[in-house]
């Protein structure tokens, strides 16, 4: 009788120890799989941000060389209609319409410069939350996938059903094998 038993509890034992093995290497693997998205999404993360800052940088630059080169074409345009209006002796109110028909156009221009490069800084900001909303997606998604590969574990009345009907199995096996 020592011996059905003996293998019932040797079965039981064997199933529920390799369950728990199972159980810690399905936990492992999802917490590697779940820290290696998280790893790669934040360097992905990273490379989007400092792509957009540079390009933020560029719409800086680009503006500032820009209102540079207008305020040295309204100064030349400025010389260029005092030297015609004291060449044509127009001087006064005339002479001073003339001079602020080149700053209204300058004021104009600079205008559109801005305008154009708020645009573009109105893009980046744009992708800047999209690279964030990708990033959040990929975070959801790698919980869900670290949640369903977490669901494969077996819970402890599995095992210790397992672990019964193994126990329940050798006993059979065991009573089998000594034709009792």
């Amino acid at each position: 009788m020592a011996g059905p038993i003996a293998a019932a509890a040797l079965g039981g034992a064997l199933s529920l120890f390799g369950g728990m093995a199972r159980n810690r290497a399905i936990t492992k693997q999802a917490n590697e799989n779940y820290n290696n998205s998280l790893l790669t999404l934040a360097v992905q993360r990273g490379v989007g941000e400092a792509n957009l800052l540079y390009q933020a940088d560029e719409v800086n630059n680009q503006i500032g060389a820009e209102l540079t080169n207008l305020l040295q074409e309204q100064r030349s345009a400025k010389a260029t209609t005092i030297a015609s209006t004291t060449e044509r002796n127009v001087y006064g109110a005339t002479a001073a319409k003339f001079q602020g028909q080149v700053d209204v156009n300058a004021a104009a221009m600079a205008d559109n410069i801005m305008q154009a490069g708020d645009a573009a800084m109105t893009n980046v900001q744009t992708n800047l939350t999209n690279t964030m909303y990708q990033y959040n997606q990929g975070v959801y998604g790698a919980s869900q996938n670290r949640a369903n590969m977490l669901s494969q574990r077996q819970g402890g009345l599995e095992l210790l059903a397992g672990a019964a009907g193994a126990g329940f199995s050798f006993a059979s096996s065991y009573r089998s094998m000594k034709g009792m």
